[in-house]
């Protein structure tokens, strides 16, 4: 209850009370004014009292408008920090989703880049794994190939003793087929067109095959043969050859000699190699160097090569016989006859052992008639001419060079004969040429 409340009942009871004591108890007058002063006295304190409550309520009631107020304030204030605080929350959720969703694009794109460099690379192993096997296969097929391009060649080598110069070159080219990077199959090739005539075509088999294997002997000494037999071409066309200008012939000796040169390098090149080198008939290729050294007049040289022609193969009549030839060119006689009779024995055995062996009948006809046994060179000769193939005019061309070089230094009465075996070489030759150019 409040204090006003209370003083008002405090009044009406003491107005009520007063006539009840002037009634009943009829106290005097000084009782009375003294219980009138107390109660007034009570009623201004319990007013004072009141007017207090009624200043603290006051006070409260501002108090609590003040802090009604701040808790307003505070109120709106902690709102607005809440909402500024959920701006920001929503703001750093947004950022927050946006990184996220960075993150995971960025994640995926890694994924996929991944996933691509996988298949990339599962794709490489696949292409490696496929070329590997293709490469295996290859190298497998290549080396069977190799291995019976290998096998062929002795076929070849029989074709070539028995002088079927075409079925040689078939056989080899059928290799070739089979092994085109075979060094030895072009060397062979290369040899067959060089007995056959065909230089430029031994040539190219010769090139292609150092090409191939660059210390290879017996190319480079096959090269250096055709070399030396263009070198001789040139030097027949200078002697042969009239009418030619000075500045014409000069031009064919350069030529010569650059060709000459050129075929004792690199027969010199072969035989440092390999100083034992010989070529597909047996026949050391230090008689081929011989051969050029005697061409151009460098007998002394010529000398000590057909001299190691002897040591590499003691068992054939070609180095003795050219020996003869070179102890004949310097007036050496009674050598020259020693050396012939020599060259006769070993041929005669080479003859016969090996049939089909033309070097072997043609020796034992030159050294036959430079012993003056001339019937006896005349039953050689035909065997020397009929073995001779007849794709290689080479052959009994170089019978016919070395009779007509024995003819100058043999007795006159040994000189008709071999001036009719010269003859008939020369026909034969012409026959045959004839022939392969299909003039009846």
């Amino acid at each position: 209850m409040r204090p006003f409340a209370v003083f008002f009942l405090l009044c009406l009871c003491l107005g009520l009370l007063r006539p009840t004591f002037a009634q009943d108890t009829s106290p005097t007058s000084s009782e009375a004014e003294k219980l009138e002063f107390t109660a007034t006295k009570i009623a201004v304190e319990i007013q004072a009292q009141v007017v207090a409550v009624q200043n603290e309520t006051a006070r409260a009631f501002n108090l609590l408008g003040l802090f009604e107020a701040i808790g307003f304030f505070v109120t709106i204030a902690a709102g607005v920090g809440g909402l500024l605080g959920v701006f920001q929350l929503f703001s750093a959720r947004q950022d927050l989703q946006k990184v996220r969703e960075e993150l995971i694009e960025e994640a995926q794109q890694l994924r996929s880049r991944f996933d691509s460099e996988v298949e990339r690379h599962e794709q490489e192993l696949r292409q490696l794994e496929t070329s590997l096997l293709e490469h295996a296969k290859s190298q497998a097929q290549i080396t069977s190939q190799a291995l019976l391009a290998n096998a062929m060649l002795p076929q070849g080598e029989r074709q070539y003793r028995a002088g079927d110069y075409v079925g040689t070159l078939n056989t080899y080219k059928r290799a070739l087929e089979l092994d085109p990077q075979n060094p030895v199959v072009h060397q062979r090739i290369g040899y067959v067109y060089t007995q056959k005539g065909d230089l430029e075509g031994a040539k190219k088999h010769y090139e292609t095959a150092i090409e191939r294997e660059q210390n290879f002997a017996p190319a480079l000494a096959g090269l250096g043969f055709v070399y030396r037999r263009l070198g001789e071409q040139v030097d027949k066309a200078l002697i042969n050859t009239d009418g030619l200008s000075t500045s014409a012939r000069t031009e064919k000796q350069i030529e010569r000699d650059r060709l000459f040169n050129k075929a004792e390098g690199l027969l010199l090149q072969a035989l440092t190699i390999s100083p034992r080198l010989v070529d597909d008939d047996g026949e050391s290729w230090w008689g081929v160097l011989g051969g050029l050294y005697k061409r151009r007049g460098q007998f002394g040289q010529a000398l000590e090569a057909y001299k190691q022609v002897t040591e590499v193969t003691p068992e054939s009549s070609y180095g003795y016989g050219n020996l003869a030839l070179l102890y004949m060119k310097k007036n050496e006689r009674d050598l020259m006859l020693k050396t012939y009779e020599r060259v006769e024995k070993i041929a005669a055995t080479e003859a016969a052992a090996e049939a089909g062996n033309f070097w072997g009948y043609a020796d034992l006809t030159v050294a036959r008639y430079a012993l003056g046994k001339v019937a006896e060179a005349r039953q050689a000769l035909p065997m020397a001419i009929s073995l001779a193939p007849l794709d290689s005019p080479y052959m009994l061309q170089g019978l016919l060079d070395t009779l007509c070089d024995l003819m100058p230094v043999v007795q006159d009465e040994r000189r008709s004969g071999i001036e009719e075996a010269v003859q008939d070489i020369s026909q034969t030759l012409a026959e045959r040429e004839m022939s392969r150019r299909g003039v009846s």
